[in-house]
């Protein structure tokens, strides 16, 4: 009877480590299937260069005729310096901005969210700036000016004559 007794208990142990092994086993297996990441079939997602020509495709069309816009706008400002300094002020920021936008679609590390949505931002920002611009050169009115032989035009909003200077 001893031996069978040391048989019984040799056997609840081993089937004891064989449960806590499998169960371990299981835990080892679950884990590593469990923190495995997504896998997705290629061509799911659209490549970088998608993306940067559907940025481009949709936004390019717009700065193209908001730069129309500038150049259009030009030679209303030409006469009236402040004016004039708002127009060159607005026209180098614009030029600085798409320049980044470019660099920023050419480089490999940029984030496109980010790029979209800041040339959205400045879409909109250039728009409003050059209504308000186009609405103060609508308003603008040119006197001609005469002292003597002398021909002087001044633009502005409310222009005046220079001193000496008569209006024609």
């Amino acid at each position: 009877m001893a031996r069978n007794d040391l048989t019984k208990k040799v056997r609840a142990k081993y089937c004891g480590n064989m449960k806590i092994r499998s169960a371990f086993l299981i835990l080892v297996f679950s884990l590593v299937l469990g923190s495995s990441g997504p896998v997705f079939a290629e061509g799911t997602t659209p490549a970088r260069s998608d993306l940067v020509t559907a940025i481009q495709n949709q936004y390019n069309p717009l700065f193209d005729a908001q730069y129309a816009r500038f150049m259009v706008l030009k030679p209303k400002v030409l006469g009236d310096a402040g004016m004039l300094k708002t127009y060159k002020a607005l026209l180098t920021d614009f030029i600085e901005v798409r320049r980044v936008i470019d660099s920023n679609l050419k480089s490999a590390n940029s984030d496109l969210d980010a790029v979209r949505s800041y040339a959205e931002e400045e879409i909109g920002e250039y728009g409003s700036s050059l209504s308000l611009l186009e609405a103060q050169a609508a308003k603008s009115r040119t006197l001609t000016c005469i002292k003597g032989k002398l021909v002087k035009k001044v633009s502005g909003l409310t222009p005046k004559c220079p001193k000496g200077y008569k209006k024609k």
